[in-house]
């Protein structure tokens, strides 16, 4: 089978001009008697599962990490503890009363070991959400090991320090 064209080509007459426009200045209307526009309604976009949502200036939306965030917040400011109860130590050491010191210092242990605890799990499960922004959830849960591991240095330290006499 052979294609063949059509026996007579097809005929295009363009639509020829009749006259020329004439351009008039047109009236401006006085600002009364303008008609008023209502505002439009802004629609929704469309949500496409599997897209992320646009933003108003047309970049896609950065999911965010909630839980690597507070991870990261735990475990910095279990350090910013840490410099506050030096500084509070340091005082009562100055006054000679060792029990107020002790207890202080338990309290401190035991407020550590729970900001590291909730760094570190709240760390893991920031990262285990996944997404693009895991950074800090790799920074909260790396700064609440660092802190339970100081947790357990000065547990030892206090456990084993009565047999050095």
């Amino acid at each position: 089978m052979t294609f063949e064209p059509p026996a007579v080509p097809p005929s295009y007459n363009p639509p020829q001009p009749t006259q020329q426009p004439t351009y008039q200045q047109a009236q401006q209307p006085s600002y009364a008697q303008q008609p008023q526009q209502q505002p439009q309604p802004q629609q929704p976009q469309p949500q496409h599962p599997g897209y992320p949502q646009q933003t108003k200036q047309g970049r896609p939306a950065q999911p965010k990490n909630t839980l690597g965030l507070v991870s990261a917040i735990l475990g910095a400011s279990s350090y910013a503890l840490g410099f506050i109860f030096t500084f509070i130590q340091l005082g009562i050491y100055a006054t000679g009363d060792p029990s107020s010191y002790g207890l202080l210092n338990g309290t401190h242990t035991v407020l550590n070991a729970l900001l590291g605890v909730g760094a570190v799990v709240l760390g893991v499960l920031g990262y285990l959400k996944g997404g693009p922004s895991r950074l800090l959830a790799i920074v909260g849960t790396t700064l609440g090991v660092t802190m339970l591991l100081d947790v357990l240095n000065g547990v030892i330290f206090t456990i084993a320090l009565p047999f050095t006499y």
